[in-house]
């Protein structure tokens, strides 16, 4: 009995701290978005001089403020104080509340302020473009929506948005939410719930911000206590069933996000290459990197059991840049000297927050042997870009490099023609939902067809992806379509038997890609290299 309250407590506390881990990482992720938008305004303003306050640029504040409404005015900040020129019809006066913190960029600058005429709280992000005048943001305290995130185990649960000097910018607690729903009501706290608290904080790598989560434990004990009253009802025979229960609890699968993140760190995820085929000349142009997962016992994980996770937890990007350096390690002897062979590496969508990736990029791979114009990034649609007008900046930054950029499962997502139009695009990449519908009665497939026609009046190329029989293959080379992958001519390869194809294949444009290369292929295996000949 007494061994399984001991279990049935551990239990209840790490199911606490999981659920305020998640929430607390929601938050703060909703949070840095919320500051990224108020500095993306200002990053398309002139920051050398202080800008003429005039009705052009009153006028074009106003256009920015609603186009990004999470931001409740923007304008020139004198003072630290009082906004000029802003967004808002009449200028505002701001009252400080907390010291001003700076995070890692210098001109950057992060306040609590409360208007002075209605009295609404919030963070002031401010600019500085000289030693008195910035261009301020003004992120009201409701845009944080704390107040909608709940708790499975109670409603005793509190949870704060606070500046790295320990000024709170935002909160609720149970008191506050009975007085919005309630103003006149009388809050009775419980002392016994402020005893013994599960917490959790979390803190931002990219703004001298923090997240702050605590529950009573006695409110996620209660939300258990129909175990417990189990344990109690049938007494020893039963209490031992419960024991064995909760220790099976105890030894139960680890949390999957701290599986990813500690496979990151031991470096179980590793790229295998796809070979692309120049379908026009039969030459080798280079190889998409997919992940794959080795995990500790020799089992090979395709991207299906693990990716949502990463994404939607942001592991995602570690992950990337760790498979960066292993790409730059396995193909760096092969691709020098080659230089018509191209890596193409997927990035997501929290990748275009701000220009950190091409640091990464020019870190992983600038003194390698694979160039810069070897590289392919690959945007996939299966998520939106937040910022259009941001993602196009830090692509600009890559194609200043030499870099291309593709779109990824084109017509498929959320982008769509937007994204070609928008962001610059340098190729193509047809999905596999739309080559599958290519059979050998096809007179037309029309996606196919009008990708095609459109990439080469924007003078793009194009790629099909998915490619498994003869008959769409031939109607690619047809259609115009450049370049295709697919199990026509190999699976995903690990880096020693893509290698060997690069060997065979990659310094010669003469040799060609057998169109039978995939009978006798086993599609996860290292023997690979059997479906792929020189013919």
């Amino acid at each position: 009995m007494f061994a399984a309250n001991i279990f049935m407590r551990d239990y209840v506390m790490t199911q606490g701290h999981q659920q305020l881990e998640q929430t607390s990482k929601r938050v703060l992720a909703r949070s840095e978005t919320l500051i990224q938008t108020a500095i993306d305004i200002f990053s398309v303003l002139p920051h050398y001089s202080v800008p003429v306050c005039d009705k052009s640029l009153q006028d074009r504040f106003r256009s920015m403020i609603l186009r990004h409404p999470v931001l409740h005015d923007v304008g020139l900040i004198y003072n630290g104080e009082f906004m000029y020129c802003s967004s808002m019809q009449q200028s505002a006066s701001f009252h400080p509340i907390s010291a001003k913190a700076v995070g890692g960029v210098d001109h950057l600058s992060y306040v609590a302020v409360q208007d002075r005429d209605s009295e609404m709280r919030g963070l002031l992000v401010n600019w500085s473009i000289d030693d008195q005048v910035s261009i301020g943001g003004f992120i009201l305290e409701d845009a944080f929506n704390l107040d909608d995130r709940q708790s499975d185990f109670s409603s005793s649960f509190e949870l704060s948005v606070m500046l790295e000097n320990g000024t709170m910018l935002v909160e609720t607690t149970p008191k506050s939410r009975l007085l919005k729903r309630a103003p006149f009501a009388t809050f009775h706290e419980n002392p016994v719930l402020k005893d013994d608290l599960i917490s959790h904080q979390e803190k931002s790598s990219r703004y001298p911000i923090s997240v702050s989560a605590s529950l009573p434990f006695q409110e996620a004990w209660a939300a258990s206590s129909g175990a417990m009253n189990v344990i109690n009802g049938f007494g020893v025979l039963s209490g031992a069933l419960i024991l064995i229960f909760f220790v099976r609890m105890a030894l139960k699968k680890p949390d999957p996000h701290n599986t990813i993140e500690e496979g990151i760190r031991r470096r179980e995820f590793i790229p295998y290459y796809q070979p692309i085929i120049d379908i026009q000349s039969g030459r080798l142009s280079g190889c998409e990197v997919l992940v794959r997962w080795r995990k500790e016992d020799g089992t090979i994980l395709s991207p299906g059991h693990f990716i949502d996770l990463a994404e939607a937890t942001g592991l995602a990007r570690p992950m990337t840049t760790s498979l960066m350096e292993q790409v730059a390690q396995d193909l760096g002897g092969a691709y020098q000297g080659r230089h018509h062979l191209k890596v193409a590496i997927n990035l997501f969508n929290r990748h275009f927050d701000n220009l950190k990736v091409v640091s990464e990029i020019e870190q992983c791979f600038g003194n390698s042997g694979v160039r810069f114009d070897q590289l392919v990034f690959e945007i996939t649609e299966r998520q939106p870009l937040e910022n259009l007008d941001r993602a196009r900046a830090i692509i600009m930054r890559m194609q200043k490099l030499g870099i291309r950029v593709a779109l990824d499962d084109a017509g498929t997502g959320h982008g769509g023609f937007t994204y070609l139009q928008t962001l610059g695009m340098d190729i193509i990449k047809i999905d596999k939902l739309f080559v599958d519908a290519i059979t050998g009665d096809s007179s037309q497939v029309p996606i196919v067809d009008s990708l095609s026609h459109m990439a080469r009046g924007m003078n793009m190329v194009v790629v099909a992806e998915g490619v498994e029989t003869e008959e769409q293959l031939a109607y690619l080379r047809r259609s115009g379509i450049n370049e295709a992958q697919g199990y026509l001519f190999s699976p995903p390869l690990p880096a020693s038997a893509y290698l060997q194809l690069v060997e065979a294949l990659g310094g010669n444009a003469g040799k060609q890609v057998k169109k039978d290369a995939a009978s006798d292929v086993s599609r996860e295996d290292t023997g690979a290299m059997s479906a792929v000949k020189s013919a």
